[in-house]
């Protein structure tokens, strides 16, 4: 606008939804303003805006031909009736069919609200309101239009009887869910897997006030990551060993699988450890592939200290991904309020040495 401030990078879709220039400049408007300009369906028929009145707002994006979508569709369906619904959530299908047909005949297997497929404008907005990129996803909105999570399916997933309904994100993210928002703002990272269980939940408290800080102050100005994201590895997970891995740290003893592994003689192509997640190229002879056909593979070391147990001190590290991919060491052992906030001020007054990621 005339001051600077970023309306949209989505203008293309905004102007090609509006082409008369109705809602110019174009500022983002929340979903529920938006569903309200589309037409809502319900199993019986159209229903007004009022019906997501006072309700926190699950946006459903998926398609008849994803197979992913049916197969979570048909989970959340049940969690839905059985909980979910009378918790406050309201959920509405936005379909990504190629034609009516198809929408109608996904939407018969779902027991929530619609955006009628005809409304395809609006379908466009919501789609580039909230960067959707592929199918399933659920966001899920506040009341009062705030979006609460974008990993809705991964949240209800985890908890489908919504036992942290409406699923606020915590301040200090749980690296086993993935990496966040790691890729795209620097990180402080507690690399704690192997520690004593009160080391863990110590780190975890002391990263909390800085972590709600920046947390606020993105929600205030409307932005979808902090300046600044806090997470911490409590258990071993693909994120943490590649971490690991990326930033030169040791690597530790991965669990063991559920199933039997047998050595395999050879793969064709490279193929990933799912230990230490590093890329074994193909003709390596000493691979170790489950024999109950998951897609899971050890390489020797790996599959040698499997199940191991060893417990390494606490490690602060920042990960500045976005800028050169690089990172920064923090200090070894207790982790504590004080370490965390002089890591974050000598990172942003320039005084650690950056270092390239592997």
């Amino acid at each position: 606008d005339e001051s600077g401030t970023v309306i949209t990078t989505e203008g293309r879709t905004a102007i090609c939804c509006d082409p008369k220039g109705d809602d110019f400049p174009w500022w983002p408007k929340p979903a529920q303003e938006l569903l309200a300009r589309g037409v809502l369906l319900s199993r019986e028929g159209p229903v007004g805006p009022g019906a997501l009145d006072g309700k926190v707002l699950g946006v459903f994006f998926g398609a008849h031909w994803c197979m992913p979508c049916r197969s979570f569709s048909s989970q959340l369906a049940g969690w839905y009736a059985h909980g979910l619904r009378d918790k406050g959530l309201e959920i509405v299908f936005v379909s990504s069919d190629a034609d009516q047909v198809s929408f109608a005949e996904y939407y018969k297997e779902q027991p929530w609200l619609a955006l009628d497929f005809a409304s395809r404008n609006v379908k466009d907005q919501l789609t580039s309101l909230f960067c959707i990129s592929e199918v399933p996803c659920l966001v899920i909105v506040d009341k009062d239009g705030s979006v609460i999570t974008k990993e809705g399916r991964e949240e209800v997933c985890s908890d489908p009887g919504g036992v942290a309904f409406p699923w606020h994100p915590r301040p200090v993210y749980d690296l086993a869910r993935g990496p966040g928002s790691m890729q795209q703002v620097p990180t402080i990272v507690a690399m704690c897997e192997a520690a004593e269980d009160a080391a863990k939940t110590a780190a975890e408290v002391a990263m909390t006030p800085l972590a709600c800080k920046y947390r606020d102050a993105a929600k205030a100005s409307g932005e979808d990551h902090p300046e600044v994201f806090f997470a911490i590895a409590k258990v071993q997970s693909a994120a943490s060993s590649r971490l690991r891995r990326l930033m030169g740290m040791p690597q530790l003893a991965p669990p063991p699988h559920p199933h039997l592994l047998e050595p395999h003689a050879a793969c064709e192509g490279p193929w990933v450890c799912d230990g230490c997640q590093r890329e074994v190229e193909g003709g390596y002879l000493r691979g170790f592939r489950c024999t109950q056909g998951c897609d899971f593979d050890y390489c020797e070391e790996c599959h040698c200290r499997a199940g191991s147990r060893e417990t390494v001190a606490p490690r602060l590290m920042l990960v500045d991904s976005p800028n050169g991919g690089g990172f920064y060491e923090g200090p070894k052992g207790e982790i504590t309020a004080e370490t965390v906030q002089r890591l974050l001020a000598d990172f942003l007054a320039g005084r650690l040495e950056w270092q390239q990621l592997r």
